[in-house]
């Protein structure tokens, strides 16, 4: 079916439509008349149609609509917000393996892995250390353990939370925050 909006009015003067001209004249009625009658029954009829073709429209996109939504529900992080979020240019400050397998386990970890002097550490860290590589160490029950070298760390250089300055705090709460 043709878009009715698109439809171009026939010239109903024409001898095309002499069998709906005779139909129409009589001694009230001339073919001028008569063309104008048949002019206004199509555009009548192709107002009809257009409106026929909207409300179906109109019904397709609801249609299509209430997919999308069910589509939506269904997989909402395919369809999730994109933040517009620019990529960092300045240096990317990473804490040691030691840090990031702590915090990955949400277990308690020192505020002076994330001052400034702790990172710098970070820096530092010999990264040639494989996470299947194994330490000996001693637990609280005096038995001794094997655990995976990245995550294990010399205690005795950290700084206990309550003896960090203000100043190492303040600093050290940007970095674990974009460090999580």
């Amino acid at each position: 079916m043709e878009d009715p909006n698109l439809a171009i009015r026939p010239d109903f003067s024409s001898e095309d439509f002499l069998d709906a001209h005779q139909q129409l004249t009589n001694d009230v009625v001339n073919n001028d008349q008569a063309a104008r009658i048949l002019g206004t029954l199509w555009d009548i009829q192709n107002t009809k149609d257009a409106a026929e073709e909207l409300a179906e429209w109109q019904c397709c996109q609801q249609d299509k609509e209430a997919v999308h939504a069910e589509e939506c529900k269904k997989n909402k992080t395919k369809y999730g917000p994109i933040l517009d979020i620019k990529v960092p240019s300045g240096p990317v400050n990473i804490p040691t393996p030691y840090t990031t397998c702590k915090l990955k386990k949400g277990e308690y970890c020192e505020i002076y892995f994330f001052t400034n002097a702790g990172l710098v550490e970070a820096e530092s860290f010999n990264t040639s250390i494989d996470n299947e590589a194994l330490m000996l160490l001693k637990s609280d029950n005096r038995q001794h353990v094997w655990v995976p070298a990245s995550n294990t760390r010399d205690k005795s250089a950290v700084i206990k939370d309550e003896d960090l300055t203000w100043e190492q705090f303040g600093e050290a709460s940007v970095h674990l925050l974009s460090a999580m």
